[in-house]
């Protein structure tokens, strides 16, 4: 198998760093109602908390 996941491509680490760079909730990929979206979207959220700009 040539395919390697690496942390970067986890739907968690996706999320968090479309906050960390502006972009908006509703770029995530993932379609409603999967486990995916639900990662992308906590990790999104928790980034917010993290922000101190916000």
């Amino acid at each position: 198998m040539n395919e390697q996941a690496t942390a970067s491509d986890s739907p968690f680490i996706q999320g968090r760093n479309a906050r960390l760079y502006g972009k908006s909730i509703e770029s995530c990929p993932y379609p409603e109602g999967s486990q995916d979206r639900a990662a992308w979207i906590q990790a999104y959220e928790e980034a917010a908390a993290d922000d101190p700009a916000e």
